[in-house]
């Protein structure tokens, strides 16, 4: 009887050894495969695609004169109550924001505030590094708002990541310039 269970629990044995070196074999093979990290930011940042949803902006006119009429609707179809609007009117009767601030620490990034303006005065633009090491740096004014660059037409790309000071623009690298991810991911 106890030969009958030393057979049946090799049997199993062999089994788990199986899985378990397949399993190993699978470590191995992505252990010794090309990394898919980005180095960054020393060396590559992400471009956004251009319905990428970011940090918000507000946008002028031709005259230069901001788009937005101080309606509310964006404070008001807001989920998470970020945005603050305060309207005034001008000696020409036309309204203005005397207070725009949004809140980008509860801000869910949804863009209903996009689809609701009928203005189009905000938008969400390709913007991501807004991080702070205080919340009360997060709360951006209008000024903040309409000096941040707007939508891109491009995107999706991996750039070189360091800009030379002087000159502002961007340093060029020897390293490729970027690669396709899905097929790092899927070994195919």
């Amino acid at each position: 009887m106890s030969r009958a269970l030393h057979t049946s629990g090799t049997w199993i044995g062999w089994a788990f050894f199986a899985d378990l070196a397949g399993a190993l074999a699978l470590t191995f093979g992505y252990m010794f495969s090309r990394s898919v990290t980005m180095q960054y930011p020393d060396k590559e940042k992400w471009l956004p695609y251009s319905r990428y949803r970011g940090h918000h902006v507000l946008t002028r006119d031709e005259e230069g004169e901001i788009k937005c009429v101080a309606c509310e609707l964006c404070a008001r179809i807001c989920p998470c109550d970020c945005i603050e609007v305060i309207p005034y009117e001008d000696e020409k009767g036309n309204r203005h924001p005397a207070k725009f601030e949004i809140d980008m620490a509860r801000c869910l990034f949804c863009g209903l505030c996009e689809d609701a303006c009928p203005a189009d005065a905000i938008a969400l633009g390709q913007e991501y590094e807004f991080s702070s090491f205080s919340s009360r740096d997060l709360v951006v004014g209008r000024d903040d708002l309409l000096g941040k660059p707007g939508k891109a037409t491009t995107g999706g790309g991996v750039v070189a990541a360091r800009l030379n000071t002087e000159q502002d623009v961007l340093v060029e690298t020897s390293e490729p310039q970027g690669y396709n991810w899905w097929r790092n991911i899927r070994r195919t």
